[in-house]
């Protein structure tokens, strides 16, 4: 028997070419130090600055400094999550614990050595989260493997010195988590408290999917939108969305229904609530719109297909 729905609905998604909606797709973890000698939980949320002061947190403290950037920006969340890193343990350490708490999606370490930040982005790869993080500008990249699909980075410039423009990651987190999985692009979005980068040139950054905050035609924007691995963030984070919600619903057939029978009926409600999801997605903007070309042939954003009960043998069925 099955010990989590993994287990019960098996679901996987491959990306191609980028053509329920929650809390848990938006939350972010803030992972970082405690106040100096006082005692904090493994995990907190909090719902404003000042509740974050009334925990303990002095107005220097990185983790004090990041949710400042959280709560200014203009779609802000309705709370964040900090996961203390307790006495000398790894950061690692302390996302593990906070995995039993639902609710979040972005990891952002703060105030946190930088050479601790690939063990962390390899344990991320294993979960269906994402990690943000920024780099100062002579910061070398820390991260060791290629390809990592749930590690973003954000780039920092020379002139880009204040005491909230290290938190540039949770900046872009606050504002683009709150839109719904599939509605939103990380680039071209305006950010409060953080500077705009001055960067003698963009090459290196694009090479090395770095993304970044600068001024164009006297707009501060965040250009880029990916994750290391060379696939846009928005992508990742549908996808997961995707699948958990075509999970929840398969899921909930079985558990509503007293019984799912292996014929046409059983299977189609199973189909159903496939499409239910993808419906769903495709009206979120994650999966494209229905076209037709210009002789009236139609492309599907997407299509489903079930087997016949009959057409399934016995050891099948069994």
């Amino acid at each position: 028997m099955a010990l989590n729905i993994d287990g019960i609905v098996k679901c996987t998604i491959d990306i191609n070419s980028p053509a329920v909606s929650g809390e848990s797709y938006s939350g972010l973890l803030i992972v970082g130090p405690p106040p100096s000698s006082k005692t904090m939980p493994d995990v907190a949320s909090y719902t404003s600055i000042e509740a974050v002061s009334t925990a303990g947190y002095a107005d220097t403290d990185p983790v004090y400094l990041a949710a400042v950037v959280a709560f200014s920006q203009s779609l802000q969340p309705d709370r964040i999550y900090v996961a203390t890193i307790q006495d000398s343990e790894e950061p690692t350490d302390a996302v593990e614990r906070a995995l039993g708490t639902d609710g979040w999606y972005f990891i952002c370490p703060v105030g946190i050595e930088t050479t601790k930040y690939n063990a962390l982005s390899v344990y991320v790869e294993t979960l269906e989260k994402l990690l943000m993080v920024t780099l100062d500008d002579e910061d070398d990249s820390p991260f060791l493997q290629e390809g990592l699909m749930r590690t973003c980075v954000w780039r920092l410039a020379e002139n880009q010195d204040t005491d909230y423009d290290p938190y540039l990651h949770v900046a872009i987190c606050a504002k683009a988590a709150s839109y719904t999985p599939g509605s939103e692009t990380w680039a071209y979005k305006t950010l409060s408290l953080i500077t705009a980068g001055e960067f003698a040139d963009s090459a290196e950054m694009d090479s090395e999917n770095e993304n970044y905050y600068v001024c164009i035609a006297k707009k501060n924007i965040t250009q880029g939108g990916k994750v290391l691995g060379d696939e846009w963030i928005d992508t990742i984070r549908f996808r997961d969305w995707l699948k958990n919600q075509i999970q929840m619903n398969c899921f909930n057939v079985l558990v509503q229904n007293a019984k799912v029978p292996y014929t046409d009926a059983g299977i189609g409600l199973i189909q159903n609530a496939v499409i239910a999801a993808l419906k769903e997605g495709q009206a979120n903007g994650g999966i494209a719109q229905d076209f037709y070309d210009e002789d009236g042939n139609k492309t599907a954003g997407y299509t489903t297909t079930a087997p016949l009960a009959a057409s399934l043998s016995a050891e099948q069925k069994k």
